[in-house]
């Protein structure tokens, strides 16, 4: 009897992690694809603005670090809703992932008028918080009055790509984003430079390219969820329904995500203004770091969203033995990509800063800090799957929230301003003050990890 029992336990095992496998290759494997190219366009993009000088770098990177603001905050309402649609896949409940599509766009579209706002209205007094450079400034609202119109589009397009690779579509955003990308791309080379019959316009021909990429990837998403091809489909009536039941339900998860991104993007912002204090080749170097240290972050997309998948739709199905053993497979697996990513990052920088148009001092700036990066990049993408991927697809959203701002504002930002305002050391090693917060969330994170608390079925 023994034998037999334990026979059919191995076999569900077996059966398990071969269903494990298949779902990560199907999601993880076309949103890596998606990064790695984001990341890589995104690069050559960058490396066009770099042409125009460490000002243009600059003052680009700084209505991007508002954007980012924005981004973060739709990531954190998609998050919070992707628990629901998660655990409402692991039933097949597609009229609720509906809902709950629909409930979270009222939230992301408010963000966005906020945003267009600041962006549009007031670009200079938003600039000059970070930096004191007249050309900056400048530059910057040039670029930030035609961007602001992006903020409708991102915040609809996140909330949808989003939601399909929640539901097993991840190869729909990939194609959508790669069509998305190239057009920016090639908006940039002919309008930045202005080949063939296209005015050279710098930084505008960057805002204006792109302000097109954007509308035709929101229209690419509109398409695809009024087709009803997918178990992510919209009716106009649908937007008429509001449930405030339902929605204080759901926000009672989203709440602490879309706060615990707000106040990070805010964290990162003061990060940004500590490096726009120390000055303008700070801000242009942060710029080239955070560009070249993205790539490591490619795969965290795809095992991230896996981890929201693959474990929320156990905890749907009740299923919390397989949702355990899932969780820890996917750490294990992030530990060894991140540690090769790490490597590749370092190496790859010193043949990627050769086509920026820096200075020595830039240059070698930004090789040691991206050293650091890359060092500590195994650290920051175990924080990012096992916070954001694994404990959030439980419901833990408070928990999550209470440790990302004790770590952060605690932590990270106090060592941060002392290195660079007051102490002004280097910019390496104000980017080895932002690690000891990493190592905090690493250590916390792993105890509620362990502590299997997180699990919880939350759409009962």
């Amino acid at each position: 009897m023994n034998h037999v029992k334990i026979f059919g336990t191995a076999k569900k095992d077996v059966y398990h992690l071969e269903d494990f496998r298949q779902k990560l290759l199907k999601i993880a494997v076309p949103i890596t694809i998606q990064n790695l190219i984001s990341v890589g366009l995104n690069l050559v993009d960058n490396l066009m603005i770099g042409q125009l000088g460490a000002t243009a770098i600059a003052s680009v990177g700084l209505v991007n670090q508002v954007m980012f603001i924005l981004l973060l905050v739709t990531f954190g309402a998609s998050s919070g809703a992707g628990v629901f649609i998660s655990q409402y896949w692991g039933v097949r409940d597609t009229k609720s992932i509906e809902k709950t599509i629909t409930h979270m766009l009222f939230v992301t579209f408010g963000a966005a008028i906020v945003f267009f706002t600041i962006l549009f209205f007031f670009p200079q007094q938003t600039l000059s918080l970070f930096s004191k450079d007249i050309s900056v400034i400048k530059l910057g609202t040039s670029y930030s009055t035609i961007v602001a119109f992006t903020v409708f589009f991102t915040s609809f397009s996140f909330v949808i790509a989003f939601a399909l690779r929640t539901v097993e579509c991840a190869k729909i955003p990939m194609y959508i984003s790669l069509v998305a990308l190239g057009i920016n791309t090639l908006g940039n080379y002919l309008l930045i430079f202005g080949i063939g019959p296209f005015p050279k316009l710098g930084v505008v021909g960057a805002a204006i390219a792109t302000l097109l990429s954007r509308s035709i990837e929101f229209l690419f998403y509109v398409f695809i969820v009024y087709r009803r091809r997918t178990p992510v489909w919209l009716s106009m009536r649908s937007f008429f329904k509001f449930d405030r039941f339902f929605f204080a339900k759901m926000m009672k998860i989203a709440s602490p995500v879309i706060a615990n991104e707000f106040m990070w993007s805010l964290g990162m912002a003061v990060y940004s203004l500590v490096f726009a204090r120390v000055g303008t080749a700070a801000i242009a170097t942060r710029n080239i770091v955070s560009t070249i240290d993205s790539f490591g972050f490619v795969f965290f997309g795809g095992i991230g969203s896996a981890a929201v998948v693959i474990v929320g739709s156990e905890l749907g199905r009740k299923s919390f033995e397989r949702a355990f053993k899932s969780a820890k497979r996917l750490l294990k697996i992030t530990l060894v990509i991140s540690v090769l990513a790490g490597l590749a990052i370092i190496v790859l920088s010193r043949i990627i800063i050769k086509f920026y148009n820096i200075d020595d001092l830039i240059r070698s700036t930004v090789l040691t800090s991206i050293l650091i990066m890359g060092a500590a990049l195994p650290i920051k993408m175990l924080n990012a799957v096992n916070l954001v991927g694994i404990l959030r697809s439980g419901g833990d959203t408070r928990t999550v929230f209470y440790l990302e701002i004790i770590s952060l504002w605690g932590i990270g930002v106090p060592l941060v301003i002392l290195s660079g305002l007051i102490l002004k050391w280097s910019v390496p090693v104000i980017y080895l003050m932002m690690l000891p917060e990493e190592l905090f969330k690493m250590l916390i994170g792993g105890l509620r990890f362990r502590s299997r608390k997180w699990m919880k079925n939350v759409i009962e």
